[in-house]
């Protein structure tokens, strides 16, 4: 099993807000729960990352969870507050936690650029936005044109839909045809074997008895990951009560490493395929026959020849009246004694580019 991510904390540091009212920039997220020059509350919709030269650390920030914003002045307020630091109204189970801003994220050693009260707004636009819609898609559905995420995923949905019909049409979509059998053909064959010495090879480990001459030769066995370095992106995460912290977060990288091992070549005397006989035909009568073999030298001897794997093929060759195509079908052997010259057969056939599916061959009713 591959270690898992590791993930490093680099340190908790304040958001920052732009007071509505007057235009004070860069106020802190936990300091500045009002503006201090005009007083006005801290919206934490508006809430944004700092860049690297503007983040001030939070010194043994203790997390009691995402600010409530209190119900009767907006003004946000510790998980853990009672009353409101505005306008001193209790905090009741009405109150709503702040919602967060989405993760930021670098490559290990890249610093952040920041964001402003524009990036904040936005995000906080389309957090409104996906509500309604959402709000929307549970009662009547909505009139408006379709979005561009919407309008991107039908057009992919369509050709995929596309794609999926031409790949049935190409390989599932057949007719069935009544065919005449116009003829048979069979083929059977004998390997011929001869006990000789050949050259051979096996890993050393796994070499037979009875090789001689061995030589050994360090070759490619398999592969295997061996660990090589890491890879690590830096990412912002927002607390929802004013800070954010930094995290690194590294997996490990892996690079293929080939495996060798001592490659055996050596001669041995083993049964090899020295030649094939074959019989064929192109009818039911005479009856199929295995060819006849003539053994060198029969015995277990060396330059001693025996029979080996025996293999034997039949097909029909059927007539398409409808279009005067003829066709070659493998069948088995009951299948063949089954089908005389004349009688009729059903088979499905491939309506784009031809073929039949002789798996489907049956007499006809």
């Amino acid at each position: 099993m591959l270690p898992a991510m590791q993930q490093r904390e680099l340190g908790t540091y304040e958001m920052l807000w732009d007071c509505p009212a007057c235009g004070t920039p860069k106020l802190l997220g936990i300091q500045h729960r009002h503006c201090p020059a005009c007083g006005s509350p801290q919206d934490p919709n508006t809430r944004y990352y700092p860049s690297e030269a503007d983040k001030v650390a939070v010194q043994h920030h203790v997390y009691q969870g995402a600010d409530l914003v209190c119900p009767a002045c907006v003004t946000p307020n510790s998980a853990a507050a009672q009353f409101c630091v505005g306008c001193g109204s209790p905090i009741g189970a009405d109150a709503k936690q702040a919602v967060a801003r989405g993760e930021h994220q670098v490559g290990a050693g890249q610093a952040f650029a920041g964001e402003s009260i524009k990036d904040a707004r936005n995000d906080a636009r389309a957090r409104r936005d996906a509500q309604v819609k959402q709000e929307l898609g549970k009662g009547k559905p909505a009139k408006p044109g379709m979005s561009r995420g919407l309008k991107i995923g039908l057009i992919v949905g369509g050709v995929v839909l596309l794609l999926g019909i031409i790949v049935w049409v190409l390989l599932f979509w057949k007719r069935e045809a009544t065919m005449e059998v116009e003829g048979h053909a069979w083929a059977r064959t004998i390997e011929v074997e001869v006990f000789d010495t050949v050259k051979d090879s096996a890993w050393c480990d796994e070499m037979p008895s009875g090789a001689r001459g061995v030589s050994r030769r360090k070759e490619q066995r398999s592969t295997k990951q061996v660990e090589d370095g890491k890879e690590c992106v830096k990412k912002r995460k927002d607390n929802r009560d004013g800070t954010f912290k930094e995290v690194e977060e590294c997996k490990p990288k892996y690079r293929d490493e080939p495996v060798y091992d001592q490659k055996c070549h050596f001669d041995i005397d083993k049964w090899v395929v020295r030649r094939t006989e074959e019989a064929k035909g192109q009818s039911k009568s005479p009856e199929p026959s295995w060819p006849a073999v003539k053994l060198g030298k029969p015995g277990t001897c060396k330059g001693c020849e025996r029979e080996g794997a025996r293999k034997e093929t039949y097909s029909l060759r059927l007539l398409d009246k409808a279009d005067s195509e003829g066709h070659d079908c493998e069948v088995d052997r009951a299948k063949w004694d089954q089908a005389d010259v004349g009688s009729k057969w059903t088979v499905e056939v491939k309506v784009v580019g031809g073929g039949l599916d002789c798996d489907t061959l049956a007499p006809a009713k």
